[in-house]
């Protein structure tokens, strides 16, 4: 299982594993399957959160910081079973920074050099399943919209002979991945929150009185059907996360929860995006470290794909 059933990874960032993969990966390493990740960035324009470190001190040397972070969380997850890929690239920042036109970011990058140095790895770990983001990186952060696009690039490329030849023999990955945020989930885990007066991550605060009023309470349903339908018609949407009909894969990892939250831990310089789930109640941390929420973006062999998918594994149907 673990040469023919493995699995690939492709994130931005030190710390993308841990919140919407993390679950997966423990409970991939536990049933003996090959775990790659590929983070494709330093890290290097993060926050810093942690309040043992000297901002000024530590931000020339984040990277480094961030990447024994890494190692610290990969340990936590699968105790040294997860092989981890450095695809090269300096953080990009946000959209629209300076950080966007360092030469080095990813931002920058060759896209099919990047897509080259994918397609190797992808050869060599011969996966089944590769997991990113979706288009819009899942929130638009330029790093993620090119793990998407490198990803997908990759997920291509790796399985013809003609391309990249010396990458490595020719592997077709049979199914291809896209993290996800179910919208109504979400929402109401900030509305709980709002309820104990738990303080709101992000800018939940704002976007939460808009989704309580009208526009995607979960009690309209006509709202979140429409949502829906305009997700699968190909409208742009630029609210957080997918309206829950579209997720097609749903993973129970509450078995390796400890081990996703020792991994979120690990990461103490983003704690602004990770720490404050650490934080919450019992009942509400369950509901958001589980299930970990996926869309089926491809399956080789499977064109159109099939409709009405519920699955509950990645490796269903292979």
């Amino acid at each position: 299982m673990a040469e023919h059933g493995g699995i690939l990874l492709v994130h931005a960032h030190p710390d993308d594993e841990a919140m919407t993969t993390g679950g997966l990966i423990a409970a991939a390493v536990d049933a003996g399957r090959r775990v790659d990740l590929v983070t494709c960035t330093d890290g290097a324009e993060g926050e810093i959160h942690d309040p043992t470190l000297d901002p000024e001190e530590a931000r020339p040397r984040l990277a480094e910081i961030r990447r024994a972070e890494l190692d610290c969380a990969l340990d936590a997850l699968g105790g040294g079973a997860v092989r981890l890929h450095m695809l090269g690239y300096r953080d990009s920042g946000m959209m629209d920074t300076d950080a966007n036109n360092h030469p080095e970011s990813f931002w920058q990058a060759d896209l099919d050099e990047a897509i080259g140095r994918a397609v190797r790895i992808v050869r060599e770990s011969r996966p089944a399943v590769m997991v990113s983001y979706d288009s819009n990186g899942a929130y638009g952060h330029p790093d993620h919209i090119n793990a998407h696009r490198v990803a997908v690039g990759a997920y291509e490329a790796a399985a013809d002979p003609s391309r990249y030849p010396d990458a490595g023999p020719p592997h077709a990955v049979a199914k291809l991945y896209e993290t996800a945020f179910p919208r109504e989930r979400w929402f109401g885990l900030m509305m709980a929150m709002k309820e104990r007066g738990i303080e709101l991550p992000w800018d939940f605060d704002e976007s939460i009185e808009q989704y309580a009023a009208d526009e995607l309470n979960p009690s309209n349903a006509a709202a979140v059907r429409q949502a829906g339908e305009q997700l699968e018609a190909g409208a742009e949407d630029e609210g957080f996360g997918v309206p829950e009909s579209a997720i097609t894969t749903r993973v129970d990892v509450a078995a390796v929860g400890d081990r996703k939250r020792a991994c979120m831990a690990c990461h103490r310089t983003q704690a602004q995006d990770l720490g404050w789930l650490l934080g919450l109640p019992d009942d509400l941390a369950a509901d958001a470290l589980s299930p970990e929420s996926f869309i089926l973006a491809r399956w080789r062999g499977h064109e159109p794909l099939p409709s009405g998918l519920d699955e509950r594994d990645l490796f269903e149907g292979l």
